[in-house]
C-alpha cells in the first residue's frame, strides 16, 4: 500500500502529522528490512570463508604458543560453526523479511505493525547482543535513532488509531437516521 487511507475528509492537521509519521515508519522498516536482508545474506552466502579465516587466526595463535591442534576436531568445529554462521544470518535474513513486511502493512495496522516492528528490533538486538556482545556498540547511534523512530511510531500509531475510529463513529452517527421522538 503506498499512501494512507483517506479519513473521511477529516484533513486535520494533527492526523496529517500522524500520516507523516507513520509514513517514515514505513521509510524505517523498509531501510532496516532491506539492510539486515542484504547484508545477511551475503554472511550466509560467504559463511564458509568467514568462518575459515577466524579460525586459521586462531590456529595460528595456538600454533605459536607451540600447542598440539586435533586437525579433525578443527574440521568437526569449523563444519559445526558454518553451520551455526549459516542459521543465524538466515534467521536474520527472516526478521528482515518480517520488517518489511510490517513496513507494507503499517497503514493498514499501524499499531500491530509498529510494536512488531518494535520488539522484534529491541528482541534481535538483544539476542544478537547475548551471541556476541560487540554487536551491541557497533553502529550504536544508527541503532538508537531507528529505535527512537519507532517509538514515535508506536505513538502515532496509537493516535493515528484513535482519531482514525473517532473519524468512523461520526460518520456512523452522521449517517444514523433521526427517529422522532
Amino acid at each position: 500500500m503506498d499512501a494512507p487511507p483517506t479519513l473521511g475528509g477529516l484533513g486535520s492537521l494533527a492526523q496529517s502529522a500522524r500520516t507523516k509519521q507513520l509514513k517514515t515508519a514505513r521509510t524505517i522498516l523498509y531501510f532496516v528490512g532491506a539492510l539486515t536482508v542484504v547484508v545477511n545474506v551475503a554472511f550466509v552466502i560467504f559463511a564458509e570463508p568467514i568462518v575459515n579465516s577466524q579460525i586459521d587466526r586462531e590456529l595460528r595463535d595456538l600454533r605459536q604458543q607451540n600447542m598440539e591442534i586435533d586437525p579433525v576436531a578443527v574440521q568437526e568445529y569449523r563444519q559445526q560453526a558454518i553451520r551455526i554462521t549459516r542459521l543465524v544470518n538466515g534467521i536474520a535474513v527472516l526478521i528482515g523479511i518480517v520488517f518489511i513486511v510490517c513496513g507494507a502493512m503499517v497503514y493498514t495496522y499501524p499499531v500491530p505493525a509498529t510494536i512488531t516492528s518494535l520488539v522484534l528490533y529491541i528482541g534481535s538486538a538483544a539476542a544478537y547482543g547475548v551471541i556476541d556482545p560487540t554487536t551491541l556498540v557497533r553502529g550504536w547511534l544508527i541503532k538508537l535513532l531507528v529505535l527512537i523512530g519507532l517509538f514515535k511510531a508506536v505513538q502515532a500509531a496509537f493516535a493515528y488509531e484513535s482519531e482514525r475510529k473517532r473519524s468512523a463513529e461520526e460518520a456512523m452517527l452522521a449517517q444514523a437516521p433521526v427517529t422522532p421522538l
